[in-house]
């Protein structure tokens, strides 16, 4: 399950990437194909930022029940969380922004500097959830082997 939120992640990322060049290339004939890159992209990454976050709640959960309380899983548990929700949840407002910022450009209510603005933030932010997430899905997988697999042979 890690992985497949890590990759959807990076598909976010190659998504904003692809959606960014789009909109720089769009005439307009060709806005749609912009917008609706947009549309997967976003999909794609409230998914994986909110999937992300229920992970961590979910295996949290499993390894303090697993470990007895144990004060350390618990505190790691936490450090976990403390870590990627922050990243999870700000990329996903800067993407949700960004988006909707996209549309006040294509009635021309917003200026386009800013939703290029954005659309960089939003590369940021994700490039760097992942690599918050990852290194907290090492530590957290190193905790499930511990505990989870030592629970299953009881």
């Amino acid at each position: 399950m890690a992985q497949f939120l890590l990759i959807t992640t990076l598909l976010t990322i190659a998504g904003l990437i692809a959606t960014a060049i789009a909109g720089a290339m769009a005439t307009p004939h060709h806005v749609a194909q912009h917008i609706f890159f947009a549309l997967a992209t976003v999909v794609i990454g409230l998914f994986s930022q909110s999937m992300t976050m229920f992970f961590f709640i979910g295996t949290g959960k499993e390894l303090k029940d697993a470990s007895q309380q144990d004060a350390t899983v618990v505190q790691r548990t936490r450090d976990f969380k403390s870590h990627v929700f922050p990243t999870a949840f700000y990329s996903m407002a800067v993407l949700m922004v960004t988006f909707i910022m996209g549309g006040g450009v294509s009635r021309g209510l917003t200026p386009h500097w800013l939703h290029t603005a954005l659309t960089i933030a939003s590369i940021a932010m994700y490039g760097r959830a992942y690599w918050v997430q990852i290194k907290a899905m090492e530590e957290n997988a190193k905790l499930m082997v511990r505990y989870l697999s030592d629970s299953a042979e009881d």
